[in-house]
């Protein structure tokens, strides 16, 4: 009977642990400075027939020990035929959060363009955030991205699970 009872109470404390786990991030250290960058990655699906594959992710990165700057991460992915979005250096990515434009002025792909794998071909644009604005984004009810570049402009919308990763995010890393 003991057995059982603190088996129930090991197996009841491991699902307790299971159920407060922190969002999907991963970190990444810096191997000369010991520096962290935590990265929430949240790729926003494509409504119809799938031409790209778009990211929004967002990131911390500790300047030191106690300082840190917030990032969002527009991330295009797209077959090597159909080419790269070539996103510009400045007001690329607008987000609007229930309606609202959030304007973000960012580095552009030029530095993070390169051809993916075999067939692809993939691009990043970072753009600075601050907590306030994180925290608009999250607590919207409708959010709807568009990302401009020299070759087009991709508009997507959150679903459940972006809002989800997120929420998740600001409430860990954004507070």
């Amino acid at each position: 009977m003991k057995p059982i009872f603190f088996a129930w109470i090991a197996v009841a404390a491991l699902l307790a642990g299971c159920a407060s786990h922190t969002p999907d991030v991963s970190s990444y250290y810096d191997q000369t400075t010991g520096l962290r960058t935590d990265l929430m990655e949240n790729e926003l699906e494509s409504p119809g027939q799938l031409r790209e594959i778009v990211w929004l992710n967002a990131s911390r990165v500790f300047h030191d020990r106690k300082n840190t700057e917030l990032y969002l991460e527009a991330t295009y992915m797209a077959l090597k035929d159909r080419g790269f979005l070539e996103i510009p250096p400045g007001k690329t990515l607008t987000i609007l959060a229930d309606g609202k434009p959030l304007i973000f002025d960012g580095t552009g792909s030029t530095n993070m363009r390169k051809p993916y794998k075999k067939d692809l071909v993939r691009e990043t644009a970072l753009y600075p955030v601050t907590k306030a604005q994180l925290q608009q984004i999250a607590s919207a009810k409708n959010v709807k991205v568009q990302i401009k570049g020299n070759n087009g402009l991709v508009e997507r919308e959150f679903k459940p699970e972006n809002f989800e990763r997120l929420r998740k995010f600001v409430s860990y890393y954004a507070v």
